[in-house]
């Protein structure tokens, strides 16, 4: 097993033994310090995921952007890759084959090349914006040929942040990483 497999499998394991109301508090809390950034405020089309499992919630992040004015979007993969897709209210998901919900496609407008803040999802973060996902890949393609027109903003618990972790060229660092009781700018 490799040094990121371990990391993952380590910090998604202390992540998932969180009690919902445990995730409920701490995602609140981390929800509550995105809403104030700058960057948020300043952004007009915000990249957001729809929480598995265990993750950290989005749920009011998206509200407060609707509130705002926003567009908002959420991906959708596709074989290797991910767009971002717009979404309103009333949008209509499915689940994909990892059990995550996804907006429908062909019912839905593809935002990717407008997005100015991204909120990336992962099992461990280090205190130099580095994470690791869940292996796919899917973030770091996405932003590779981006990275200098969008802010990427990292949601964990303050579990999931650790000293260092593994990281490669291609991994795409963060501008901004969240936890209940952190914030780090990179």
């Amino acid at each position: 097993m490799t040094l990121k497999a371990k990391v993952r499998e380590l910090t998604r394991s202390e992540r998932d033994s969180l009690s919902l109301a445990a995730i409920r508090t701490k995602s609140d809390r981390i929800q509550e310090k995105f809403v104030t950034l700058k960057e948020f405020e300043q952004c007009k089309v915000l990249a957001s995921y729809y929480p598995f499992g265990s993750e950290v919630r989005t749920f009011r992040i998206t509200e407060k952007a609707f509130e705002n004015n926003k567009v908002i979007s959420l991906p959708k993969i596709s074989r290797r890759f991910m767009d971002f897709y717009r979404i309103t209210p009333s949008t209509n998901f499915y689940t994909n084959k990892f059990g995550i919900k996804e907006p429908i496609a062909h019912l839905a407008q593809r935002v990717s090349q407008k997005l100015d803040l991204v909120v990336v999802p992962g099992l461990a973060f280090d205190t130099s914006g580095y994470r690791i996902g869940y292996g796919y890949g899917y973030y770091d393609r996405f932003l590779a040929d981006k990275r200098n027109s969008i802010i990427c903003v990292g949601l964990a618990y303050d579990s999931q942040v650790v000293q260092q972790v593994p990281h490669l060229n291609h991994d795409t660092k963060l501008d901004i990483l969240l936890t209940e009781k952190r914030i780090f700018y990179f």
